[in-house]
């Protein structure tokens, strides 16, 4: 963690660019740290907090797109190899495999705000082989919302970061309760268009 805020403040949106960009492509870099820290990290350097969001989208469909096409060219075969590997990865990516077989496209936007579904829903709508141009508008709408959230909280409460992502760790929970609410309601919504 030292390590990766000595390497934000010597590189600035160089850096945060990178870390963005790998953190959307599934490595084990938190995006609840690596935005509020990027967020902070605007204020103390006097760089525009609109330039950072922008760049951080920006990255962050980069590192989706990474990984869907990976789940594009490789298929089922790439997702069951990651289970096999890592089995703590089993539930999430079978989660995620069900949120995306009811909401499709909703499912992609929604994903990106709601922890585990985040991880794995560029893997799952490449192998669905969902339209590219589907796939980034709904990818970009929440990303914008997820880095916009995180980096604004980080730059308003640049010195108290490290206690916004104490509240972040036991309120991600509430944000997993909210995402299950709104899928609830579009599952309502279209039991009732069915029935009408």
């Amino acid at each position: 963690m030292d390590l990766m805020i000595e390497f934000m403040t010597q590189y600035g949106l160089v850096a945060m660019f990178l870390f963005i960009i790998l953190e959307y492509a599934c490595l084990p870099l938190p995006s609840e740290v690596i935005l509020p820290l990027s967020g902070a990290m605007v204020l103390a350097s006097g760089d525009s907090i609109m330039l950072a969001i922008l760049i951080s989208i920006m990255a962050g469909l980069i590192g989706s797109m990474i990984c869907y096409s990976i789940g594009y060219t490789g298929g089922n075969a790439v997702i069951d190899r990651m289970m096999k590997k890592y089995p703590s990865t089993r539930k999430g990516i079978e989660s995620t495999r069900q949120f995306y077989a009811k909401y499709a496209t909703y499912s992609v936007g929604l994903g990106r705000v709601i922890p585990l579904f985040r991880t794995y829903i560029s893997f799952i709508a490449g192998i669905t082989k969902q339209r590219v141009s589907t796939f980034l508008l709904a990818s970009t709408l929440g990303i914008a919302v997820w880095n916009t959230l995180l980096m604004g909280l980080g730059y308003w409460l640049a010195d108290e970061w490290k206690n916004v992502m104490g509240y972040y760790d036991s309120g991600k929970w509430i944000l997993l309760l909210l995402g299950c609410a709104v899928i609830g309601l579009l599952i309502l919504k279209k039991s009732r268009q069915k029935e009408a």
